[in-house]
């Protein structure tokens, strides 16, 4: 797969723009959407054939590579759309509306619109509208479209999969609250999730078969779950249940408590032991192989990846890191602290011999993702999470900067970057970069007279770049100076993260006299209100402190 066939696309106030290629973008494809209106809800289909998007006017279908409109239908307000595994149909959802008045000034009784759109690909046509209340309620594909698998009330309902008749009841599961169907292509399982009962019976996960057998393949109870997430391998033979409780009553975490349950149709279910306490960050299943990675505790989170028995293969130790990716080949692994991690640190690594590639910082960063090829990956700083400085940069899997969209001049909005799916990329050898090749990895720095160089090469050769000279977004700031080291200032974060450990100090003491029934003053009270603000203040300044002095 050649890489200036790659293609991807961006989403934001100015519509859609698609590209090919990484060094040097060419645009293809451009829809402009009229102001007030936006492009809000973009999709590829599997294959990467077809681009199925609304401009809050109508919904469209379009060839991905000729921009040719195949579907205009009159539907202003999805903001969901999903293709079926083999893209002959995709369907689109928007929010279910219950009128507070349900009748007119006239007496006309007005009565919800059905909200999920069903259209045909290989048709180029619309073919059905039904009710799905919550997007939990969105019916879904088995993998050779055979059926479609949904929720009404505690009923399992199998539809035709291409004409959206339906079938029959699979079983009555009282309570089920969700569910979610198996990837896999020679039988038909599903995942159903029924939450804890007022009377203290635990919340349990059925694996079904959606066949007329309906065989129950495994089951699990599940203690104190408020949400529920199902994460499938791609052969469809496992989940892994990620249970999430917003509050953890014992007081061990002040992030609420995950647990992550590997549940398999054989019959096998294991938990999965997190050695450090705190959230679980990101959980990403290898495309290939029947492998986990885990970034998980409170920082400096712990990452690892596991087997499908729930053990540690792989352990990675601590880092700033709150997001993993594989490739699609799952041979490189990426480890990212993104967000309020502000560093932006990215570690890319060999998952096969288990070695790092490289480590970059890509200041401010809030997403990125490998292209379908495995070799390269975009970084992007994306609104609403990040209202300034939105751009995209297009990366080698060493880390090497291909492409950079950072304007200086124009202010620039973006909301979304997709890749164009490619199936059936080839595995490829991953190789460490040399010493030398390091040098040319990372983001560009000015380092003197506007001369701009990799951060690689100002890393490596250990030279002091003055605030004043430092590039725009660099983040590799003050190198280690050549001779002795001066005792340097504690920067701003560290006396920031001073000042908050104080005050949450002084707060702890306040509470414990209050505790003791002591009358405290109103600015006191007032101190201890802000008890839960600050704690979220000093673990993102213990972030970034702790990365500071890492790239120092």
């Amino acid at each position: 797969m050649s890489a200036d066939n790659l293609g991807f696309l961006l989403r934001g106030p100015k519509g859609l723009h698609v590209y090919k290629g990484v060094e040097n973008p060419k645009q293809i494809l451009h829809y402009e959407a009229t102001p007030p209106d936006d492009v809000r809800v973009v999709e590829y289909s599997n294959n990467g054939a077809y681009l199925a998007f609304c401009d809050t006017k109508k919904t469209y279908l379009l060839d991905a590579e000729t921009g040719a409109q195949l579907i205009e239908h009159d539907l202003p307000k999805p903001t969901y759309i999903k293709f079926s595994p083999k893209d002959n149909y995709f369907l689109t959802w928007e929010q279910y509306v219950i009128y507070g008045l349900r009748r007119t000034k006239d007496g006309q009784l007005r009565t919800p619109n059905p909200n999920l759109n069903f259209f045909s690909v290989k048709d180029k046509k619309y073919v059905k509208t039904i009710i799905a209340r919550r997007t939990f309620d969105i019916p879904e594909w088995t993998a050779d479209e055979k059926y479609l698998i949904g929720i009404n009330g505690s009923e399992i309902h199998v539809s035709d999969g291409g004409t959206f008749e339906y079938l029959r009841t699979i079983s009555t599961i009282p309570g089920v609250s969700q569910i979610s169907v198996s990837p896999h292509m020679g039988i038909h399982i599903f995942a159903a999730y029924v939450p804890e009962e007022k009377n203290g019976t635990p919340a349990r996960i059925e694996l079904r078969s959606a066949d007329v057998d309906k065989k129950i393949g495994n089951q699990i109870t599940v203690a104190q779950c408020d949400q529920m997430k199902f994460l499938w391998n791609s052969k469809g033979t496992a989940v892994i249940a990620s249970a999430t409780i917003d509050v953890d009553v014992t007081g061990a975490s002040y992030y609420g408590r995950t647990t992550l349950h590997v549940i398999d149709w054989n019959g096998q279910s294991n938990r999965v032991n997190l050695d450090k306490q705190g959230p679980v960050h990101d959980v990403k299943w290898s495309p290939v192989g029947n492998f986990f990675a885990v970034a998980y505790g409170i920082v400096p989170a712990k990452c690892a990846v596991f087997n499908i028995r729930g053990q540690v293969h792989w352990d990675l130790g601590e880092g700033s890191r709150n997001e993993v990716f594989f490739n699609p080949q799952g041979s490189i692994l990426a480890t990212c602290g993104f967000g309020s991690i502000a560093s932006g640190k990215t570690t890319l690594w060999d998952v096969e011999k288990q070695t790092e590639i490289n480590t970059i910082y890509i200041s401010n960063t809030t997403t990125m993702n490998f292209s379908p090829d495995g070799k390269h990956f975009f970084t992007a700083i994306t609104a609403p999470r990040m209202r300034v400085d939105n751009c995209y940069r297009l990366w080698d899997y060493q880390g090497k900067l291909l492409f950079e969209h950072n304007p200086t001049t124009e202010r620039f909005d973006l909301w979304e970057v997709k890749w164009q799916p490619r199936p059936g990329a080839q595995p490829f050898t991953v190789k460490v970069p040399t010493a030398e090749e390091k040098k040319k990895t990372g983001l560009k720095v000015v380092v003197s007279n506007g001369k701009t160089v990799a951060a690689g090469a100002v890393k490596a050769a250990g030279a002091y770049v003055p605030p004043h000279l430092r590039g725009k977004n660099s983040n590799v700031g003050a190198m280690k100076p050549v001779g002795a080291v001066p005792v340097a200032e504690k920067s701003h974060n560290e006396k920031e993260l001073l000042k908050t450990q104080k005050i949450v100090k002084q707060i702890q003491i306040l509470k414990e006299r209050q505790a003791k029934n002591e009358k405290l003053e109103k600015t006191q009270l007032e101190k201890i209100e802000k008890e839960e603000q600050l704690l979220k203040e000093l673990a993102e300044l213990q972030i970034k402190v702790a990365e500071e002095k890492a790239a120092n």
